[in-house]
């Protein structure tokens, strides 16, 4: 059991609420903000064409599916920067984080060529519907094929959070999504709407991406504690085993995302052969269903830092103090966003659908997400709290297990009881009990045996 140095003051309750605050008002800000714009963003690509929300929900799943394969590095970054600024070692952070860096650029080249040359392939195994087959390649092979830019961002914002840092990285996305918005918006208002093309939208996220990169980089020189030396000999020797040791955690990390996000690409395919309206009420109910997620995004983030931080310094108890405090907000915050859902929802979704049935089965898939919600801000806080303490192979099993049950789940009752949606909703609900409930378990035990992986 580590305990406390000593000199060192010892952690109270209300210096626990101070941090805990401090990093969630911007984190939460950068959130609303992203939704904000993403609502914005969507009702841009509808007033392009309706079939373009549509062409991107089928295609996106499986593009942020490889766009997770990023986080294979910058997972197991965050998880290793956390400790790192815990103790002050701000030689060996950067070191992590520039090799980190490195690793996502090589990367990106494979991501590329899927981009290029799969996406064909794609779209027939996400069954697609054909009248969008030739919008939604498009969408995805320049996306895919240019994810360097998204990766690098994505890099320094996990690096970012894990140090604390939580306002740079509000300022960067907000950056990042803020001006793909405007771009989009410039494109429907100059370009004429028979000229307009998919591949122009895309481009506009692209050079925002870069945007972001470029400020990271910025805000990374002028924070005298990150050193970000791409050729600094002793690190170029040392490259192989860094990567390795960010390997270690970030491929059951990362690949945790990523084999969630083949449980849903095959879940999306099952949407998707529900015809081209039930993957408009999947992208329309998704722009309200993000606000809901908000307390378990930026709770989870804020949890992770901070247990990852104590752990660094040895101090168990701030760490579970930490955890039992985000718990309450995160169920606080989840079931006071699903009231207000009840009172707006409808008239939310007016931005983007007149009544009628579309907007019936729209409110009946918000109804069923109420309770999935709940689930899901136990479930991402128990993930966040258990790779903080490096302890990435129990979520890693634990999401295999989940996304077996939501896949089975959702067929039976989406697709075989002939449910729809609603059953499909019913899948993600069961996955997300079944990985909260069981990460709370894990977490007990690691703190009944002080067991804390990220320590060996």
């Amino acid at each position: 059991m580590r305990v406390m140095k000593t000199g060192q003051r010892k952690w109270t309750s209300k210096d626990g609420e101070y941090s805990v605050y401090r990093m969630l008002i911007p984190v939460v800000l950068e959130l609303i903000f992203t939704f904000i714009i993403s609502n914005l963003n969507q009702l841009i690509l509808n007033q392009f064409a309706k079939e373009a929300v549509a062409a991107t929900t089928a295609a996106g799943t499986f593009l942020s599916l490889m766009i997770n394969l990023y986080s294979v590095f910058y997972v197991g970054q965050g998880i290793l920067l956390a400790p790192c600024w815990g103790r002050k070692d701000y030689a060996e952070g950067s070191r992590i984080w520039t090799v980190s860096i490195c690793d996502n650029l090589l990367l990106s080249i494979a991501l590329a060529g899927v981009g290029v040359f799969g996406s064909p392939l794609i779209l027939k195994c996400l069954q697609v519907p054909g009248e969008l087959q030739g919008m939604a390649g498009e969408y995805l092979a320049v996306a895919l094929g240019l994810s360097v830019f998204q990766g690098v961002a994505l890099t320094f914002g996990s690096a970012f959070r894990a140090i604390g840092d939580m306002k740079t990285v509000m300022l960067g996305n907000t950056l990042i999504n803020g001006s793909c918005v405007f771009m989009n918006w410039l494109i429907l208002r100059l370009i004429p709407l028979e000229e307009q093309r998919i591949w122009q939208y895309v481009m506009a996220g692209i050079f925002a991406q870069i945007f972001g990169v470029l400020f990271y980089l910025w805000m990374a020189g002028r924070d005298e504690r990150i050193e970000l030396r791409m050729f600094h000999a002793q690190w170029r020797e040392r490259f192989g085993e860094t990567t390795g040791t960010i390997a270690r955690y970030g491929v059951f990390g990362g690949l945790e995302g990523v084999i969630y996000l083949v449980s849903q690409t095959i879940v999306m395919s099952m949407i998707g052969s529900l015809g081209t309206e039930a993957l408009l009420v999947k992208g329309y109910t998704g722009n309200l269903t993000n606000y809901l997620t908000l307390p378990a995004s930026a709770v989870s983030l804020v949890a992770a830092t901070m247990i990852g931080m104590s752990i660094g310094m040895g101090d168990e108890e701030k760490a579970g103090d930490c955890m039992r405090k985000c718990l309450k907000l995160v169920l606080t915050g989840t079931v006071v966003l699903c009231g207000g859902m009840l009172l707006l929802g409808r008239r939310f979704l007016g931005l983007y659908v007149e009544e009628g049935a579309l907007a019936e089965a729209c409110m009946l898939i918000l109804a069923v997400d109420m309770i999935v919600e709940v689930f899901r801000g136990v479930a991402a806080l128990m993930v966040s709290s258990l790779k903080a303490i490096g302890d990435v192979k129990a979520t890693f099993f634990m999401v295999i297990a989940g996304s077996v049950l939501n896949v089975g789940v959702s067929w039976f009752f989406g697709v075989f009881l002939g449910m729809g949606l609603a059953g499909i909703w019913i899948g993600y609900g069961v996955d997300l009990a079944f990985r909260g409930a069981l990460g709370f378990g894990i977490w007990r035990k690691h703190v009944r045996q002080h067991s804390y992986p990220v320590w060996k």
